[in-house]
């Protein structure tokens, strides 16, 4: 097997054994970039040369990766597909980048976005379409979709994405890899545009994506920690240990196909308004942002018709919000690990997205700022990757991330993307 398509952790392994060479690493990236590029259409711009920081070791360290073009990267543009940024030149590094890159990672390139990121489809009049390395008549979905292929497709070990209505967990979902919507404050997100304020903090949060739960946790200790520069940032020790009580499961056949790989104690979450929380979560990612955007995008243009929200509207809405979260986080005492659909079926073709409600599940984690990840479980009739969610109480990561290990570890490593190996 090529070196691109190893785990981060046998990259590490390999490089501190001295059984390949750090420009080894780069070079098999390199060929698999050369082979699956154009077919995929992952990356808006590669580095000549990669960027990485003189000196900086750690547990990064010569591992090639990718970041979402909604991050920025100093000199370079941050274009979210939208023609008019093509002009423009970050001044700085975002935050998780400074910090992938003080752990020794060296960054590919920027990968593919919706335009402004508000689609769960990566397309864009700038760069095109995205395609999903299982299938090239198939989406791999948005908005971290150029992420999502490149890491499914050994391009990249891993990567930054973000995630305000499911960005980084759908696009991990529909590729077959694996995502963490972080608490929002866990991961800086200083240096994302749009820029991720109150109350686009409530939702949108930045986080890694990786192809095992292992290797996500390991782009995620470098990423997270505190910073003054994010309003949502908290100092914070990691809670840790196993999980105490029931795994709760909403009833859904590809939560069924998760439910094998459970070790303990499971039993069905008690039914919560799914449709207020998603009426909410429109709200906030959808009405709320159509007049700031300026322009009409195929899920904001209906609200830009109405007048923007006003302050009591919004103040309204928050307090919705606050309500439905208490009384989510209460039923969650008895179930402190919550598995859902992510989103319950499989990739659709390029272009025939079954509609934003279809997206309802992915949706709870942002309103409720809770932490998710992505997990793939099976396939679909088309042979396409099937995921789950597993939902935490905020600030649960490294739970979350150690219950995801040892599903991982009783399931086995999800197979590749035939195309990673044969074109």
């Amino acid at each position: 097997m090529e070196p691109c398509l190893w785990t981060i952790r046998e990259m590490r392994n390999g490089l501190e054994r001295r059984e390949l060479s750090r420009e080894d690493l780069l070079e098999s990236h390199s060929r698999q970039m050369l082979r699956l590029g154009t077919p995929l259409n992952a990356f808006t711009q590669v580095f000549e040369p990669p960027l990485r920081r003189a000196g900086s070791s750690g547990a990064l360290d010569g591992i090639p990766i990718s970041v979402k073009d909604s991050l920025d990267i100093a000199g370079k543009a941050t274009v979210c597909g939208h023609r008019a940024r093509l002009s423009h030149r970050a001044g700085k590094h975002a935050l998780c980048v400074e910090r992938l890159l003080d752990a020794g990672a060296v960054i590919l390139g920027k990968t593919n976005t919706p335009e402004m990121l508000m689609n769960w489809e990566t397309f864009n009049d700038v760069y095109g379409v995205t395609r999903n390395p299982w299938n090239l008549e198939r989406t791999a979905g948005g908005s971290s979709g150029g992420e999502s292929a490149a890491i499914a497709s050994g391009m990249s070990a891993g990567g930054i994405g973000s995630d305000g209505g499911g960005s980084i967990r759908l696009p991990a979902a529909l590729t077959g890899i694996c995502g963490l919507k972080p608490t929002p404050g866990r991961v800086p997100a200083t240096g994302h545009f749009p820029s991720v304020g109150h109350p686009g903090g409530l939702l949108g949060v930045i986080g890694p994506m990786a192809r095992t739960v292992e290797d996500v946790a390991i782009l995620f200790q470098a990423m997270a920690g505190h910073a003054d520069s994010d309003p949502f940032s908290v100092p914070f020790q990691a809670v840790r240990g196993a999980v105490k009580g029931k795994v709760g499961y909403v009833e859904d056949p590809v939560v069924g196909m998760a439910l094998a790989f459970v070790e303990g104690e499971t039993g069905v979450f008690p039914v919560q308004t799914w449709q207020r929380i998603f009426d909410v979560w429109r709200f906030f990612f959808l009405r709320l942002n159509a007049h700031p955007i300026g322009f009409p995008t195929p899920y904001t243009a209906p609200f830009l018709e109405l007048e923007a929200p006003s302050a009591g509207e919004i103040l309204e809405m928050l307090a919705a919000r606050d309500s439905l979260r208490a009384r989510f986080l209460m039923a969650m005492d008895d179930y402190p690990i919550l598995l859902m659909p992510n989103p319950g079926f499989g990739a659709w073709k390029c272009g025939e997205f079954p509609g934003v409600e279809s997206m309802a599940p992915l949706t709870i984690a942002n309103l409720l700022g809770l932490p998710a990840l992505a997990i793939p479980v099976g396939w679909d009739v088309n042979g396409m990757p099937l995921s789950i969610q597993a939902i935490a109480k905020p600030w649960n990561e490294e739970l979350l991330l150690e219950f995801g290990m040892r599903l991982e570890e009783v399931r086995g490593r999800f197979p590749l993307a035939p195309i990673t190996q044969s074109i």
